[in-house]
């Protein structure tokens, strides 16, 4: 939609791009990341338990699989549900809901005294986990402005991201003196910032425009800290605005993006998931590393994730969002079929390998939360970003069993490389032929 004329009203994508004070604005990626911390935190601390939970408990590695999966199956249902709910009732009240009840079921698995109820208690708290992401990426994105949107995001991705670094040092200088359950009550501390992003921030301007009307977006916007603006109505399809149907998604506009966006989720997080969670027990199992050294390697393989937020904040607005996934699924093939092909007689050598091999697939599944938001119009965005989601949760809860099952039925993780080091290799090609750029481009508002 064009900018309106002079005395008429703007539209909300020129308000947003307005310098201004933006008082509370500067603070919605921060709040939303700190929130978010858990999210990371989960991931790591979740694998760096597990060589002291088959300790304690006697797991086999599918009893293992099974453990790490109810997470994830958890994830899968919750980002469909809550990016449904989004696009019905809000991305702030879906999302204040979702990370305290994430952060409370976190405090229950710290409590479990058996493998079952700890599957349970992980299995809720991927309920919450799973769908508050997509709605806080949703809302992050659809307040920053267009020329800096990638600097925006990425402020919100380091913190979000902190939580690697945070649960690989915990892991590694509390949990073999103080126990796991320790590392799950520390990782609940993030539900006391949500009463601040309730109470401070109004919800989406741009969902508030699309469900409410101008006048409700230009009080959000005034909340925020912009300077008032006469906004336009925006014009009304035929279905309710709060009702639009999933089916959209797939519609002649959007179906190709939908299915590209959709495999790439579902593809990397195969890789990436099943590389997070399942190397400090490949280290210790298949190369005999000892536990604290097992930890102490993951902590130093999650400081170049951590440090490549910031990088990405200088550069992504200029660069754009294609060339970091695609370099990234390169390193990711090279290092993982390497692992595959190698001999394993220098430990150093496949621990580097490993920890670039995961390196290469995080930042690929960094620069995945900016660019589907940035694919997909407002009212689909929380919605679409959802199933994204949950398709990541989705090949998380089979990575586990599979990489499980493989290691047991072959006696080798190296299987295991090699099947990762194809879908790296696909995912590149994907990112190479069948995306577009979109830093620097506007937000959709229509489907």
């Amino acid at each position: 939609m064009a900018d309106a004329g002079p005395g008429a009203g703007l539209t909300l994508g020129a308000v947003l791009d307005e310098e201004g004070g933006w008082a509370r604005r500067r603070w919605v990626p921060v709040l939303f990341g700190a929130v978010m911390f858990f999210d990371s935190w989960d991931v790591l601390v979740a694998a760096f338990i597990l060589p002291l939970l088959t300790a304690e408990w006697g797991l086999r590695p599918l009893q293992v699989g099974w453990l790490l999966s109810a997470a994830y199956f958890g994830q899968f249902f919750g980002a469909i549900a809550c990016g449904w709910l989004a696009e019905r009732f809000g991305r702030k009240p879906v999302f204040c809901l979702a990370a305290t009840a994430m952060c409370l079921m976190g405090l229950a698995c710290a409590l479990a005294g058996s493998p079952a109820q700890f599957e349970l208690f992980r299995f809720l708290q991927g309920l919450a986990l799973g769908g508050a992401a997509p709605v806080a990426v949703s809302y992050v994105n659809e307040v920053a402005p267009t020329q800096t949107r990638g600097r925006f995001f990425a402020i919100y991705q380091f913190l979000m991201i902190a939580g690697f670094v945070a649960a690989s040092a915990s892991a590694a200088l509390l949990a073999v003196d103080h126990g796991w359950r320790l590392l799950f009550v520390i990782g609940a501390a993030p539900v006391l910032l949500v009463p601040a992003i309730w109470l401070a921030l109004p919800d989406s301007p741009r969902w508030l425009l699309r469900v409410r009307g101008a006048s409700a977006a230009s009080e959000a916007v005034r909340r925020l800290g912009g300077l008032d603006r006469l906004l336009e109505e925006p014009a009304r399809d035929r279905d309710t605005p709060g009702k639009v149907p999933a089916r959209a998604l797939f519609s002649p506009a959007l179906r190709r993006v939908s299915i590209v966006t959709f495999l790439l989720w579902f593809l990397g997080s195969l890789v990436n998931y099943g590389l997070a969670t399942w190397t400090p027990s490949i280290f210790v199992s298949q190369f005999h590393i000892p536990v604290a050294d097992a930890l102490r390697y993951g902590a130093i393989g999650s400081v170049p994730i951590f440090v490549t937020p910031l990088v990405l904040a200088a550069t992504i607005d200029r660069y754009g969002r294609r060339p970091f996934a695609i370099g990234g699924a390169l390193l990711a093939t090279v290092c993982l079929a390497a692992l595959a092909a190698l001999p394993w007689g220098n430990t150093m050598l496949i621990v580097v390998l490993t920890i670039a091999g995961g390196f290469g697939t995080g930042v690929y599944a960094i620069i995945l939360w900016p660019y589907s938001s940035e694919v997909l119009p407002t009212p689909v965005r929380a919605m679409g970003l959802g199933i994204a989601s949950s398709l990541a949760r989705a090949a998380s809860s089979l990575t586990p069993l599979l990489v499980g099952g493989v290691i047991a039925a072959a006696g080798s993780v190296r299987p295991v490389f090699g099947i990762f080091a194809l879908i790296a290799g696909v995912t590149a090609f994907m990112w190479w032929t069948m995306t577009r750029e979109t830093a620097r481009r506007p937000m959709m508002d229509h489907v």
